[in-house]
């Protein structure tokens, strides 16, 4: 299975998201953001190869996000979003949001290898690939304009697909019998690429980011971890999603 530098930083890298921007009015736009939800946030540039930039997120935190990290894209027509959640990233609401308030595209991607059973992982992660466009416009559903999903949900594999269909998807994928082959991380790669988005080929992204920080406190009882930490907890193996087919 394909995953974003082989998950050395999972969780931070099995869930992300892009906003059709350049890095820094996607910055601006959401430091306004930040700053106008919680008073205080401040935007520092950072530079440096991918691993060193989605080292400026941890200590990994439960409960808020208090550093949001942005990173600029070959071609700067893309801007690639990762955040510092403690159960990984959650960039459904600010891609969302953002692509609607800055009148631009948006994707988030989902590649997460299903390693529960396989031996790779103790006890394993329940497996996921989701692709989600939006849009700067209203649909049927907020601005959501396609959804394509195959995700495990502790008991089963479940599929879902909604929204317009676009012109680059292979749909006699989604006949497969099995949910897990209707959607693998490879046709994940097709859609995104097709949109000029190359979420899992390290040289894509351009070495400047910006990292947004958010006066959040985390809540009593809440997680703030290492790296290293996270992923003892979760049973995170680095590398293991590489053995996984699909």
């Amino acid at each position: 299975m394909i995953t974003l530098l082989s998950d050395r930083f999972a969780p931070i890298t099995s869930r992300f998201g892009f906003l059709e921007l350049p890095l820094e009015e996607a910055g601006k736009g959401l430091l306004a953001w930040r700053q106008q939800l919680h008073g205080r946030a401040k935007a520092r540039p950072v530079g440096g190869s991918l691993p060193e930039l989605l080292g400026q997120l941890p200590p990994l935190t439960g409960g808020v996000r208090p550093r949001e990290l942005l990173v600029g894209t070959a071609g700067d027509r893309w801007t690639a979003y990762f955040d510092c959640g403690f159960q990984g990233g959650d960039p459904v609401s600010t891609i969302g949001h953002l692509s609607q308030a800055l009148q631009c595209q948006g994707v988030m991607l989902d590649s997460t290898p299903h390693t529960l059973g396989t031996g790779l992982e103790t006890p394993g992660r329940y497996g996921a690939v989701q692709f989600e466009l939006y849009g700067p416009l209203p649909t049927d559903f907020l601005n959501h304009v396609r959804t394509i999903s195959a995700t495990h949900d502790g008991s089963r594999w479940q599929w879902d697909e909604s929204g317009t269909v676009q012109a680059f998807e292979q749909p006699d994928h989604y006949t497969a019998r099995k949910v897990r082959d209707k959607f693998t991380s490879e046709l994940l790669a097709a859609y995104t690429a097709a949109l000029g988005i190359h979420p899992f080929d390290e040289s894509f992204y351009a070495g400047q980011g910006l990292l947004i920080e958010t006066k959040l406190k985390v809540p009593r009882g809440g997680k703030s971890m290492s790296l290293e930490d996270t992923q003892t907890f979760w049973g995170i193996v680095p590398g293991a999603a590489d053995k996984i087919p699909g």
